[in-house]
């Protein structure tokens, strides 16, 4: 009989030892929705005067360093100049509020921006002050 239980034992401890080790569920950090009123960069020129969150890729970035205001401009759908492009405003006294260059991170990221749609020259566009405006897609 003891030599039928340590037979059980040792069996039992290589069934453990074999056991693979669980690998621990990587949590995930919800990120927020869009709302569900977001229009396309190429819909924005028919919302004109309206506050509400456009979306697109950043194909095109410039910042404006040697020009009055220093802005930086993100241009989505269509590169600077054309005229179908939307763009992103930030003026210089907004630039420190963003943590890295926004022409450089932002670039080829496909956004949401949160904000008043205005026109400047027959090019609709949104002026942010702060990152939390914009949401990666």
């Amino acid at each position: 009989m003891n030599l039928f239980v340590g037979l059980l034992l040792l069996l039992a401890i290589s069934i453990v030892a074999c056991a693979p080790t669980p690998t621990p569920t990587p949590t995930l950090i919800p990120t927020p929705s869009p709302p569900l009123s977001a229009v396309a960069w190429d819909e924005a020129r028919y919302h004109i005067g309206e506050r509400t969150t456009v979306y697109g890729p950043v194909v095109d970035t410039h910042w404006a360093s040697g020009s009055r205001g220093k802005p930086t401009f993100l241009n989505i759908g269509k590169p600077y100049p054309d005229p179908k492009r939307f763009t992103v405003v930030i003026w210089i006294q907004n630039r420190g509020n963003f943590p890295q260059a926004p022409e450089v991170y932002y670039l080829g990221k496909s956004i949401y921006v949160a904000g008043l749609i205005a026109e400047y020259k027959g090019i609709p566009q949104i002026e942010i002050k702060d990152p939390s405006q914009i949401q990666e897609r």
